[in-house]
């Protein structure tokens, strides 16, 4: 591999001396003049054919030499034609180091970098060294100076051609611009550290100050265009760059090998330009995706109002609210983070207020409908897919979205349970209002001996069954749950305010076989549909093993399990069964309805049952 030339080991071990105030023995440029006679002609030649070292060190010799004697005409114009070839000189060389973040020709930029090196070792020198006789009026040179202006200059070219300032509101043109100085900041930082860094010595720091200068330039670029109005998608763009993309793909991109001192360059824009801009964004993202969700929300309501029966997905009914309201509220959390953690945070309590808002203008449109079209063909259908779709607002809530806070998730829940029961209660509101009539059947003259009527009851359910199945899964079993739950409770409610009561055994032994018999086949049928509720499975059979026992301590045994299952049964319930039990004295019921008041009650997870019973007056 062919060496790339770098700065002449000698110039950087001289300018580094004079930067630390050591004196040198004498320069270069001294012992050149000493060896030879140097002449305007061969200093012009140099500079003619790029030899920018050479030439530097011939004027300096030169510059010792004329500005060391007394003035007179003759010298005055020698001193003019060095000034002239030092302006040509600086000329060539500058241009060289204008270009050079372009373009990749050592060879010429090394000439030009030690060129440098050896005039701002000079200045040192000089400075050094000064004297109130000395009569050298140009002195410092300051091409160290210059050389930094240079560099300022070629960066804000770069910078200018590659953001032109769009005089519309096109976001097209607005991101064009900041891709296209993302790559030229890139681009031009990776060739600093590959192709320039070589060829300077470690003193000027050529990777920072171009960095540098690129920093100040993106700045102004950001303030600038900040002061303008944005939109939102455009402020969006902006704090990308400020917090991500400048940062962490520019900055610490690979290719610069950490050479770049980033936490020292400063911020971007001040504190408070900052805050302002971040508080822009808030406003506009939020406001953006509330027009999004009440735009879903009213074409979910246009779909009821229409009466089209809902689109299924698989087998069950979908609506694409849900989808619609999480894409937004995910895609504003999204773009936040797309800026940084902290902004995804900020934006996280108003995004949550504005999902809380339209589940609970969706909650009571929902009740609104359900109200005003009953008569609808398709009201059934687009009730349950609108439960669907609460079902799937909560599966995001509860297991997808770990950004909520609590206290939101909680009252985003409680919206989602209120608007699942409303629409649960609609399917079921009709159904218990036919089976309660049914279970009046139950309690009629014969008793409750009515097997027929009891069939007669789970027939009526099975066929309504069928139309729940359009549920997903799991609301489906809650509406199974909800129906095993009111058939025990309808059955235990007319057992319980029938008032008879049987003093034959056999009677109550046989009324007992027919409460178990009627138990069986709730039991059955809800096992069959598999009911989560097996809590209720228990209740019927103990009610009729009560209703056949005759020992009054066994009695005792059976209700103290049945309180014990049931922790709300109280002392009135206890009473209304007993009642059917004819031949029981005072003294035995009293006995018994004394260990409900002396029973301590665990406190388990049982739902609530007798406490859904409201005893008749006469109990």
């Amino acid at each position: 591999m062919e060496k790339k030339p770098g700065l002449h080991k000698g110039l950087q071990k001289k300018f580094a001396d004079y930067l630390h105030g050591k004196k040198s023995d004498g320069s270069s440029a001294d012992k050149a003049g000493k060896d030879r006679e140097i002449t305007v002609a061969n200093i012009e030649e140099h500079i003619l054919q790029k030899r920018f070292m050479k030439a530097s060190q011939d004027l300096i010799a030169l510059e010792h030499k004329i500005f060391g004697k007394t003035d007179d005409d003759v010298l005055e114009e020698k001193k003019r034609e060095i000034e002239c070839l030092y302006e040509r000189l600086g000329d060539e060389v500058f241009k060289v180091v204008k270009v050079s973040i372009v373009e990749d020709n050592a060879c010429l930029l090394a000439e030009a970098v030690q060129a440098i090196v050896e005039q701002e070792a000079e200045d040192t020198a000089f400075s050094l060294e000064a004297t109130t006789e000395q009569c050298n009026t140009v002195r410092p040179r300051k091409w160290k100076q210059k050389w930094l202006d240079c560099v300022e200059q070629s960066v804000r070219e770069q910078i200018k051609y590659r953001t032109e300032i769009p005089s519309t509101d096109s976001s097209s043109l607005f991101s064009k611009n900041f891709v296209s100085l993302g790559k030229t900041l890139k681009t031009d930082l990776t060739h600093v550290v590959q192709h320039l860094k070589p060829l300077y010595p470690a003193e000027l720091d050529v990777c920072n100050t171009y960095a540098n200068y690129y920093h100040v330039h993106f700045k102004s670029y950001i303030e600038h265009i900040t002061a303008k109005e944005l939109n939102g998608k455009d402020i969006h763009f902006v704090l990308c760059w400020i917090h991500d993309i400048y940062p962490n793909s520019i900055m610490k991109d690979p290719a610069l090998n950490g050479l770049i001192e980033a936490t020292k360059l400063g911020s971007i824009l001040p504190p408070d330009r900052m805050e302002e801009l971040e508080n822009k964004y808030i406003f506009h993202e939020v406001q953006s995706i509330k027009e999004w969700m009440d735009r879903s929300l009213q074409m979910e309501i246009q779909h009821w109002k229409d009466g089209m029966e809902p689109l299924q997905l698989g087998n069950y009914y979908h609506s694409e609210l849900h989808i619609d309201i999480i894409q937004s509220y995910n895609g504003g959390i999204q773009r936040a983070g797309e800026i940084g953690p902290k902004m995804s945070q900020d934006m996280s309590p108003f995004l949550e207020n504005e999902l809380k808002d339209i589940l609970m203008r969706y909650k009571i449109l929902f009740e609104e409908y359900k109200e005003q079209n009953k008569d609808d063909t398709n009201f059934r259908s687009i009730i349950i897919a609108n439960i669907n779709c609460c079902w799937n607002f909560r599966d995001f809530i509860e297991h997808r979205d770990t950004l909520l806070q609590p206290t939101s998730k909680e009252a985003i829940n409680g919206i989602l349970t209120e608007l699942q029961a409303l629409g649960l209660d609609t399917l079921l509101q009709d159904l218990f209002i036919d089976l309660k009539v049914h279970f009046k059947m139950l309690t009629r003259e014969s008793g409750l001996h009515s097997h027929q009527t009891m069939l007669e009851i789970i027939r009526i359910v099975e066929k309504h069954i069928l139309s729940f199945r359009r549920l997903v899964p799991s609301c489906y079993t809650e509406v199974i749950d909800k129906l095993h739950l009111n058939l025990v409770k309808e059955y235990v409610t007319r057992l319980l305010k029938k008032k008879f009561s049987i003093k034959n055994p056999e009677m109550l032994k046989n009324l007992s076989n027919e409460i178990k018999s009627n138990a069986d086949l709730i039991q059955d049928f809800f096992s069959l549909h598999e009911s989560q509720a097996v809590w209720l499975h228990a209740m019927i059979p103990r009610l009729a093993e009560i209703i056949k026992l005759q020992d009054v301590g066994s009695i005792q045994i059976e209700v103290a399990a049945l309180a014990n299952n049931y922790p709300d049964i109280g002392k009135k319930h206890v009473k209304a069964i007993l009642h059917i039990k004819g031949n029981l004295s005072r003294s035995d019921v009293k006995l018994v309805l004394g260990l409900i008041k002396s029973l301590e009650r665990k406190d388990n997870s049982t739902p609530p049952f007798f406490s859904l019973i409201t005893i008749p007056k006469w109990v």
